[in-house]
């Protein structure tokens, strides 16, 4: 398996070809998924100690449960499932972060909860926004070449190409 500096040296040499061939539609967006996916959102999340967990700094502590549930090059390692899972995985702690505020909200001053409305037409419009669908385009690039980094370090390993 290579190494975390590896998976971040290819992944970024890589962008550039995947921006010129891929086009995205937003560039900002896919640059960006790219980019978190390479070094916060890797699939090497499912290790507790590993680079990208590391980089979370402080928010460290909540990749534990994932680690906990997650065996290493399990399902977190599949293209594009292993990026659900981190995404439904963090919006779950989200969901649940923001129920402890309402119910704090709801005991402090039950009006305010009431005056919050999102219509659903204007979320459906953020999550088909360019930016948003190029997001998740390069954070599920970034996965991909870090799986496939992995399998040809395995492959190489297998054969003694490489120690």
């Amino acid at each position: 398996m290579a190494a975390g500096r590896t998976h971040d040296i290819i992944n970024l040499s890589l962008l550039p070809v995947a921006v010129y061939y891929l086009q995205p539609e937003s560039f900002s967006g896919f640059v960006g998924g790219y980019l978190v996916g390479t070094f916060f959102l890797s699939p090497d999340n499912d290790i507790y100690h590993s680079k990208p967990n590391r980089r979370w700094k402080l928010l460290r502590f909540i990749w534990l449960p994932y680690t906990k549930i997650f065996s290493h090059r399990g399902v977190s390692h599949l293209p594009v499932v292993g990026s659900v899972l981190k995404i439904l995985y963090l919006l779950i702690l989200f969901l649940l972060l923001l129920s402890i505020l309402a119910g704090v909200l709801y005991f402090s001053k039950p009006d305010l909860l009431n005056s919050i409305d999102i219509p659903q037409q204007q979320l459906m419009f953020y999550i088909k926004h360019p930016f948003t669908v190029s997001f998740l385009i390069g954070l599920i690039l970034s996965e991909i070449v870090h799986i496939i980094t992995d399998m040809i370090y395995s492959t190489a390993k297998k054969f003694k190409l490489i120690r």
